[in-house]
């Protein structure tokens, strides 16, 4: 394996690291079912990483290409639920689809494969991959609204570098394909389509997790003041009760003096506990 290509994968498996341990952290402090399938993306694209290391050091050419296909669908079943985790947060995933389609991408190229069709299964694979790719990366575009009313620039932003990264890489893979190189460009022979394929593709790992990042930050920041809104509307109308239940008991005949001191000071830390909501308001 030519050392470009190896540091290419090595950067790639280390980037992915990355990605695993920030879904892991968001898990452990938000609880959310979707940084579990985001974790579960991240491992599967570790896997991938690490059976790219192995092609080309494994001598029996049967358990070479099975680990050759096994990039492929590991990378297809990656790029599935990361797109789908990161989907998540613009609409309830259906879990009974994403198994569906897992799968379906497993199954069918290993079924191939044993049959003793490898060219066809290592392209079922790599169909597979690219549909995913295309379909999921492009799929946010149908909720654009959500970018402009609730998410910051920034994220939309990033979105669009990385709809640009993806495309470029796609593209720039789809042609070395058509020009002959294999797939994973896994050869020990130096070529200008290696260096772009891995370029672009830790670019586009990069770009993923940046995006990934902004879009937690942007959809917590949300939620923090919708349910800062929320509890702010419901303290007041709460104390509000209070003060007037108050005022009345202080129009009664038979109150005496420190009765009526104590509710004064009830009413007195209603006003204090209306203002300090006012300024929790208040504060972007």
């Amino acid at each position: 394996m030519h050392i470009v290509a190896l540091f290419g994968i090595v950067l790639l498996i280390i980037l992915r690291i990355v990605g695993l341990l920030v879904s892991i952290e968001f898990k452990l402090e938000f609880k959310g079912n979707k940084y579990l399938i985001l974790i579960i993306g991240w491992s599967f694209w570790i896997i991938a990483g690490i059976t790219a290391l192995s092609v080309g050091f494994i001598e029996i050419p049967f358990f070479n290409d099975l680990v050759l296909l096994m990039n492929g669908i590991s990378s297809t079943l990656a790029m599935l639920f990361i797109l789908i985790g990161l989907h998540s947060y613009f609409r309830k995933i259906k879990v009974k689809s994403l198994i569906a389609l897992s799968t379906i991408f497993t199954m069918i190229p290993l079924i191939a494969f044993f049959l003793g069709f490898y060219p066809i299964s290592l392209n079922i694979s790599f169909i597979f991959l690219f549909f995913v790719i295309l379909f999921y990366t492009f799929l946010p575009f149908g909720r654009l609204e959500v970018f402009r009313t609730k998410l910051t620039f920034k994220s939309l932003f990033w979105y669009l570098i990385l709809v640009i990264a993806i495309s470029m890489m796609v593209i720039s893979y789809v042609i070395s394909v058509f020009q002959g190189y294999s797939y994973g460009f896994y050869s020990n022979d130096f070529s200008i389509a290696m260096f772009i394929n891995y370029f672009l593709g830790n670019i586009s790992t990069l770009v993923i997790l940046v995006y990934y990042i902004h879009l937690e930050y942007d959809i917590s920041k949300i939620q923090k003041y919708e349910l800062r809104d929320r509890y702010s509307h419901d303290l007041g109308n709460i104390i509000q009760v209070i003060y007037s239940a108050t005022d009345l008991t202080k129009d009664s005949d038979d109150l005496n003096k420190d009765n009526s001191e104590n509710l004064e000071l009830i009413q007195k830390k209603c006003e204090e506990a209306a203002k300090l909501i006012k300024d929790i308001k208040d504060t972007q």
